[in-house]
């Protein structure tokens, strides 16, 4: 009869702790919360993590979790952030303010424990990140310091900031307070590059790329973006240069940054010109373009640009329908005759008197006052400046030339200068003697 007692009364209680919610206790009766919440009979996992919340660590649940009518079952001291706020001191509301921060902590924060000292979901660094975000690191060939080592903390504040993006700076200020060399070049630059003086987000992706410097683009197509009309117009230009095409194409010349030269170029135009031709250039087009350094190079006459370390003041730097990417017209052919416009590029700087007017004091080359540009130039088979001429430097006064190119034959030319005049002998005549005061040629 005893055994019957007790088995029905084992079937009740089972029938009862049935009824009651999982995990419940099976007394309703009054509690008290502290230690006894975490022996290993209840909730000891919460003791396990490396870092514990203070509360927890003093075994002082209730400073978050209220009983409701001292049942076992709880609500929280306050609602939301609210809560967190009850020990941690507020922050002023800035302008931009991280989601979790404005209405729950624990989206971030586990409120007991973790293995990272602020109690992180994730871990701490870019994997807590990750809980919410997509990981920036992926797929990308190149990523920026920071995010490789998953140190998003570097440049986002995990609260909220003045600064759109969650930045712990403003977006410019930020990349230069690490880039400190790229700061310096700016400080003394003579020009800079626009977009670095707006955000250097404009060209770089901040968190890295498939491209080096996490550009979007390669090469000339970043420079496309802001330069497009400006770049396909030199690129569909009759005669590129072919700077632009080849190599590292616009940083051929120019620096993405800064630069102590105007137009944001690499160095002194000069210094910039024969970084390429300092030696034969062979061209698809079987066009030799000779090596000007070489001509340069001992010469003691040079031609006013090159003196002046000015190239472009002749050549268009990015492309030409000019042949030899010139500014203006100039004859490419050894003998060409006279018309008007020809020789724009030379009146660029010398007065069209000099070849134009038959009878004129404006040249000092003439017989009296017999023009002998006009005399070798306008004529029907008339030869082009580069006849007599270097066009960067001679050792010869005038920039005249020592030899001349004249189908196989490098045609020696002998020029001797005095102070009224001067002799020449070539092998297109025999010698022939000019002067300014004394008019020597018309008795020759």
């Amino acid at each position: 009869m005893y055994t019957k007692i007790l088995l029905v009364g084992f079937a009740v209680a089972a029938a009862l702790v049935a009824l009651l919610p999982i995990g419940a206790p099976a007394t309703t009766g009054d509690i008290e919360l502290g230690p006894s919440c975490v022996t290993s009979e209840c909730h000891g996992d919460v003791m396990e993590d490396r870092f514990l919340h203070g509360p927890v660590n003093l075994g002082q649940c209730e400073m978050c979790h209220v009983p409701i009518d001292d049942r076992h079952e709880f609500q929280m001291a306050e609602a939301g952030t609210e809560l967190c706020m009850m020990c941690h001191e507020p922050e002023e509301q800035k302008d931009y303010i991280h989601g979790p921060f404005q209405s729950d902590c624990t989206q971030c924060h586990n409120p007991h424990g973790e293995d990272n000292r602020y109690f992180l979901h994730g871990g701490g660094g870019v994997d807590s990140c990750n809980v919410c975000h997509d990981d920036v690191r992926e797929g990308r060939a190149h990523l920026h310091g920071p995010v490789a080592v998953g140190e998003c903390l570097v440049c986002h504040t995990p609260h909220q900031s003045d600064h759109a993006g969650l930045l712990v700076q403003e977006r410019r200020d930020l990349c230069l307070a690490c880039h400190v060399d790229v700061e310096v070049t700016l400080e003394n630059a003579i020009s800079l590059h626009e977009p670095v003086v707006q955000e250097c987000a404009g060209c770089h992706d901040p968190h890295g790329g498939d491209v080096q410097f996490f550009h979007p683009q390669e090469g000339p197509d970043l420079c496309l973006t802001c330069h497009g009309d400006f770049i396909e117009t030199s690129m569909e230009a009759q005669y590129a240069h072919a700077a632009m095409t080849e190599g590292e194409s616009c940083q051929n010349c120019h620096a993405p940054h800064a630069s102590m030269q105007q137009a944001l170029l690499g160095t002194d135009t000069k210094k910039l010109c024969l970084s390429c031709h300092s030696e034969e250039i062979h061209r698809e087009d079987d066009r030799v373009i000779n090596n000007v350094r070489a001509e340069i190079d001992g010469a003691e006459f040079l031609h006013g640009p090159i003196r002046e370390d000015n190239c472009v003041a002749c050549h268009q730097a990015h492309g030409s329908d000019v042949r030899s990417i010139l500014n203006q017209s100039y004859p490419a052919e050894f003998y060409a005759a006279y018309e008007e416009g020809a020789y724009n590029l030379c009146f660029d700087c010398h007065d069209r008197t000099i070849i134009e007017a038959e009878r004129t004091e404006v040249t000092g080359f003439r017989d009296g006052d017999l023009n002998l540009h006009y005399l070798h130039v306008v004529q029907e088979k008339g030869r082009t400046c580069r006849a007599c001429h270097s066009e960067h430097a001679s050792v010869q006064p005038n920039h005249v030339r020592t030899e001349v190119p004249f189908g196989m034959w490098m045609m020696p030319v002998e020029f001797d200068k005095t102070e009224t005049g001067g002799t020449c002998q070539t092998g297109c005549h025999i010698p022939y003697e000019y002067d300014r005061v004394t008019p020597e040629l018309e008795s020759q």
